[in-house]
């Protein structure tokens, strides 16, 4: 029997053009820039594609990890880009998320963030998703915010990002 996924998704709306924000997103491998989340991120190719990993170190530990290794599905800029963590995170066996846009009126960009985890087995999925889920919910809220501000703020036009820390 194939085990199930579990996920979420969350859209929000970002306050600039699909180009200023793929600027930022689009690039692979520097979200240390930008989010508290990750305390830095290097990727294993010059330039991003599918195949493209990223390793990036946590400032905490998050489901039992200090470090995450993930590598580029997806990869269309300006419409969407999804990875896959490699090994398992805490009691789920697979993690991938994906990240969207898509215009929205007047400058208006639509991001989205769909997260899907495979349970280790039915423990987790009945028990641990549904206290993981809000969890991670908010967490991508705030990395949306912060990726929402540092692009807003005009930071993607090569102006210094402030030190999160």
């Amino acid at each position: 029997m194939a085990q199930q996924t579990v996920g979420f998704e969350v859209t929000c709306a970002v306050a600039a053009p699909v180009g200023a924000l793929w600027e930022v997103l689009g690039d692979f491998g520097t979200e240390h820039r930008w989010t508290r989340t990750l305390k830095h991120c290097e990727r294993d190719t010059a330039a991003v594609a599918v195949g493209t990993s990223r390793i990036c170190a946590l400032p905490r530990p998050l489901m039992g990890r200090m470090n995450v290794r993930e590598r580029l599905t997806e990869f269309e800029p300006g419409i969407a880009l999804a990875y896959e963590l490699e090994g398992a995170a805490g009691p789920f066996a697979t993690a991938s998320s994906r990240w969207s846009t898509r215009e929205g009126p007047s400058g208006i960009t639509l991001l989205t963030v769909e997260g899907h985890f495979t349970p280790r087995g039915w423990l987790a999925r009945l028990v641990m998703w549904p206290l993981a889920r809000p969890m991670i919910r908010r967490l991508t809220r705030g990395v949306m915010r912060e990726l929402a501000d540092f692009v807003t703020a005009g930071r993607a036009k090569g102006l210094p990002a402030p030190n999160p820390r």
